[in-house]
């Protein structure tokens, strides 16, 4: 009997035929929790709002940033790439110091949804801080400082124009 067709596979076994949905095959992996710590040497901002820190890819909870490629308009009117000014103003915050992540769940994607610290400063609150990220629905309480960030016309919000 073939095995795996669409979502249920068939295993075969001394005429009796078991059904497995794909997805339970393994089993689910429980939500991750708990802590991650890494060494300035052992961080790799991947965009503005994921880092990898050791082996372990954990995103900022709470926060949306710009994609690269993404344009942005400066206070004079050139473009510039958002995503890219968002996640070097990422590296700018977790540049020597080290991070320490608490882990609350996992985004649509599987990667660890964190609430990070370096240098004394939480990174997702910084960010939105900088004007360089939004607060996103999960996180009413970075609302305010986003709109502060916003009337204060800093990082992505300098012109007044952009609408990512």
């Amino acid at each position: 009997m073939p095995v795996g067709f669409g979502l249920m596979g068939a295993v075969c076994l001394a005429g009796l035929v078991l059904a497995v949905m794909s997805s339970d095959l393994f089993g689910r992996a429980p939500p991750p929790v708990g802590q991650v710590v890494a060494d300035p040497t052992q961080i790799a901002v991947v965009d503005a709002d994921t880092l990898r820190l050791n082996d372990r890819v954990v995103r900022l909870a709470g926060i949306a940033v710009p994609q690269r490629g993404e344009t942005c308009h400066d206070g004079s009117g050139q473009d510039f790439d958002c995503g890219v000014a968002a996640a070097n103003a990422l590296a700018a915050l977790v540049r020597e110091a080290p991070v320490d992540c608490q882990l609350h769940g996992a985004d649509g994607m599987g990667r660890a949804l964190a609430v990070c610290e370096a240098g004394g400063r939480e990174l997702n609150r910084a960010l939105v801080d900088a004007g360089w990220a939004r607060a996103d629905r999960s996180s009413p309480a970075l609302a305010a400082a986003e709109s502060a960030a916003r009337s204060s016309r800093r990082g992505l919000w300098v012109s007044g124009q952009n609408s990512w």
